[in-house]
């Protein structure tokens, strides 16, 4: 690859936008190509609330229709129309929130002009899509396939085989990816409380393109996943959707051509997801925990979550589930004159525009406390030094002009960067792996009065919405159900799918339908196998069903005594009978065992053996149940041991079945070790980490920075030989040092976020088979004495391949058929 002239010294950061060449050794390949990757921002959601802070010459460009859509074809233009050169022309270029596809629109006509095919998602539920374009003079598409991740919310592994459900529309995008089909429409769902979480309306598209000058194919795939931050379970779910439907895709696309039963494939796009988090690892690693971000198991920073919440105005112009924002974390703080990035190292904000040195000297001072724990380290000269690229209007700041020799400042950026969030900023992805998970604990709101006191009597941790709190809910006001959930860590029960719709409902809430009791007993069992709740009958009647305290034993004569006055039982005062009382730590409801079936103790433990019963059919796990030593089982057991658990799994009301049928969702969040089936690497991996990546940021907004956008792709497969030079500070972002002039969109590029390309080498079939073509010469250059068929060395004999028997089956018949026809001859 020659190495591309070099910008100007006046040239913007937009201008460097080149593919730099990569000291690599190996093999040339006839298959070289460029392939990019950019999220465009959709139109509609590009508005000045949704990007406060540009600078006025950006906004006039930004939220000017007309302008914008000029740039950004210029944009792409400059990329992929006549003028691109050889060595920088994007010959792939996978694309997110690209809109402006109806008639009249200039972008698909722009691609076709310049001799590009286009395939993408469908875009009846969004106004924008994923997408592909490929240059028609280097590769033809053979086919493509689209990612829908909505299928998540239906789609169940089953091991049965019916093959009369395979004519759906849905089912015909699982062709090929295994067993996994979506369920009967009504037949019981383990996400009717989840379903909400992974109806987000996102998607990917995947092409499988072949060279016109070599014959060899590749396949491509461009994704955008789910924007919240606090949705990481919901995320994780899409990428290994997709990952798993691509591998499909790139093994059925062409047997014939794919190396190792596969086609060599990249993966590109906005993933919504940082350097390190459990989504990025998941791509580049052999398999990630999930049970860390399932939503029973919850942890979030509430700060952040502010941060990106929507307000009611602010959603009226967009679709509910809209993609509008790529926030993370909370970064952004207002200051005198601009703002400033809040955890960031001084050296990240010196272009950020600030317009007084005092600001910027307080303000720097402050970041590197934070960062290195010492105000002190900051001498005053570097104060000057920096900020002389943010505008400063005062004579202390020096006006020399800025220089190039910004790498010491940039390693120490990328450093602070990469540990900022290990250092005390908590993310979804902060979990604590070296303890135990809590238990699940829960919220429902007012109407699930019952289903609350059922949970109770199980053991399990469930408050209920007050009457006051449900009162101030329903009309507008705060929603302590949220705030109960988000400060104690609880999942959220709800009978309200409009609550489920609000951008602030915590992650992982779980919808009822209390149509009648005997729906509500149907939820338990599916709530509680959802949730990995495992259920310890020795702990039955231990929480107050009053107030969800701890029942604790009452010892001595006088408190009994106390507890029966205070609940109209004085006839058990002087009582000689030894009754066993217990009493609330909370709420001092009283308790104490009645044997009388009437009596309201005999009643909850009747409704106690109920639900132990159902849960026992509806395969929720018991803790120890497997303990063969009967002494055990009976502790475990307490006084439901005369319950038998076998039976009860056995009959014939049983629905443990339905476990076998669960939703592949629930079963991958269950997962200690969910696996990727490829094996890949990001364009922009730094060299010394695999979960750290080269740019700093893909997305700069005033809200947010952070890299979010990546290439991977098969490092068995392709030699990375270049790389798409992207800017990693903001003072090449800002070169003319205005107030917040590092923000984009801009008025020289159209999107928040920026592009990522590399140039990639498919590796040579030979060069890649070296080892086993040197093994086989190996085995063959000594064959091996002949054994007998039952050798008792441990052998294992030669046995042909169902090819080769085909292939002498076919040979045996055309003998036969041949000695038949001399025969007749004859």
């Amino acid at each position: 690859m020659e190495p591309p002239p070099q910008p100007s010294a006046a040239a913007t950061w937009v201008d460097r936008l080149r593919m730099e060449p990569l000291p690599i050794g190996g093999a040339s390949s006839p298959l070289e190509f460029n392939v990019a990757s950019l999220n465009v921002l959709a139109e509609s959601y590009l508005t000045p609330r949704s990007h406060p802070g540009l600078p006025q010459s950006y906004a006039d460009v930004a939220f000017n229709p007309a302008k914008r859509r000029k740039l950004l074809l210029d944009t792409l233009g400059r990329f992929c129309g006549p003028n691109a050169t050889a060595t920088e022309k994007w010959e792939v270029l996978a694309l997110q929130e690209l809109d402006l596809l109806q008639p009249g629109d200039p972008i698909l006509p722009a691609f076709e002009t310049w001799g590009y095919g286009v395939v993408r998602t469908p875009g009846e539920q969004r106004k924008d899509c994923c997408a592909i374009a490929y240059d028609k003079r280097k590769f033809t598409l053979v086919r493509s396939e689209n990612v829908m991740f909505d299928d998540l919310a239906t789609l169940q592994s089953n091991a049965s085989n019916n093959e009369d459900e395979g004519s759906s529309g849905v089912n015909q995008r699982q062709e090929g990816y295994g067993r996994m089909r979506p369920k009967k429409p009504n037949s019981p769902s383990e996400l009717t409380g989840m379903v909400r979480s992974f109806l987000r309306r996102n998607g990917a598209v995947a092409a499988y393109l072949e060279s016109k000058e070599t014959g060899q194919s590749i396949v491509v795939a461009s994704v955008h996943l789910y924007w919240h931050p606090g949705y990481e379970y919901v995320k994780l779910c899409q990428a290994k959707y997709l990952l798993d439907r691509v591998a499909a895709f790139a093994e059925k696309a062409s047997p014939d051509d794919a190396k190792n039963g596969r086609i060599p494939t990249i993966i590109c796009g906005d993933t919504n997801s940082k350097p390190g988090s459990i989504v990025h690892k998941l791509f580049i690693r052999p398999h990630v925990d999930a049970r860390t971000v399932a939503p029973w198991r919850y942890v979030w920073d509430r700060d952040s979550e502010e941060m990106y919440t929507e307000d009611e105005e602010n959603a009226e112009s967009v679709p509910i589930n809209g993609d509008r924002r790529d926030g993370q974390d909370e970064i952004a703080k207002e200051a005198p004159g601009g703002y400033i990035m809040e955890g960031l190292p001084s050296a990240f904000t010196a272009y950020c525009g600030l317009t007084n040195s005092s600001a910027i000297t307080k303000h720097a001072i402050d970041l590197d406390a934070k960062t290195n724990g010492d105000a002190a380290t900051e001498n005053g000269d570097s104060v000057k030094r920096r900020a002389m690229y943010c505008g400063v209007a005062n004579s202390e700041a020096s006006t020399d002009p800025p220089t190039n020799d910004n790498s010491s400042d940039d390693a120490d950026l990328e450093e602070t960067l990469e540990t900022r969030r290990l250092k005390g900023h908590i993310t979804p992805q902060d979990y604590q792996h070296a303890t135990p998970p809590l238990p699940v604990k829960y919220m429902l709101d007012y109407t699930l009065n019952r289903f609350t006191r059922w949970l109770r009597i199980l053991g399990i941790d469930a408050i209920l919405e007050t009457v006051e709190e449900e009162n101030e809910r329903t009309s507008g006001g705060n929603i302590a159900l949220f705030h109960h959930c988000k400060e104690e860590q609880r999942t959220l029960l709800t009978t309200s799918y409009k609550l489920l719709l609000r951008k602030d409902c915590p992650p992982g809430a779980y919808l009822l339908d209390p149509k009648s009791s005997a729906d509500l007993e149907r939820a338990m069992p599916r709530l509680l196998r959802t949730h990995g709740v495992e259920l310890s009958p020795c702990t039955f009647l231990t929480r107050c069903v009053v107030c969800n305290g701890n029942i604790h034993p009452v010892t001595t004569d006088d408190e009994k005594r106390a507890v029966f006055l205070e609940h109209g039982a004085p006839g058990l005062v002087d009582s000689d009978e030894i009754i066993e009382v217990f009493r609330c730590d909370k709420c001092l409801q009283g308790y104490w065992w009645d044997d009388r079936p009437s009596s309201s103790a005999s009643r909850v433990f009747s409704q106690a053996t109920k639900l132990l019963r159902l849960c026992l059919r509806g395969g929720v796990g018991l803790k120890d149940e497997k303990v063969a030593d009967e002494k055990k089982r009976k502790v475990i057991m307490g006084a439901f041991d005369f319950v038998d658990v076998a039976k009860e799994r056995r009959s014939e009301d049983s629905v443990a079945t339905e476990t076998e049928r669960e939703l592949t969702v629930i079963e991958w969040l269950r997962e200690p070790k969910l696996d990727n089936p490829f094996r890949l690497r990001s364009a922009y991996a730094a060299p010394d980490s695999m979960t750290r990546e080269s740019p700093p940021f893909t997305n700069v907004t005033k809200e947010f920075v952070g890299c979010l956008d990546y290439i991977f792709y098969e490092h068995s497969q392709f030699d990375l030989v270049g790389r798409l030079k992207v800017p990693t500070s903001f003072r090449e972002m800002n070169a003319s040092g205005a107030a917040s002039g590092h923000l984009i969109p801009s008025d020289i590029w159209p999107s928040d976020h920026v592009a990522v390309g590399a140039r990639l080498r498919l590796k040579d079939e030979s060069t890649t088979a070296n080892k086993e073509e040197d093994a086989k010469q190996n085995r063959s250059a000594a064959p091996p004495a002949a054994h007998p068929a039952k050798c008792g060395c441990g052998c294992v004999p030669q046995i042909l391949s169902l090819f080769e028997m085909a292939e002498l089956r076919k040979k045996a018949r055309q003998k036969k058929a041949a000695e038949a026809a001399a025969n007749l001859s004859n």
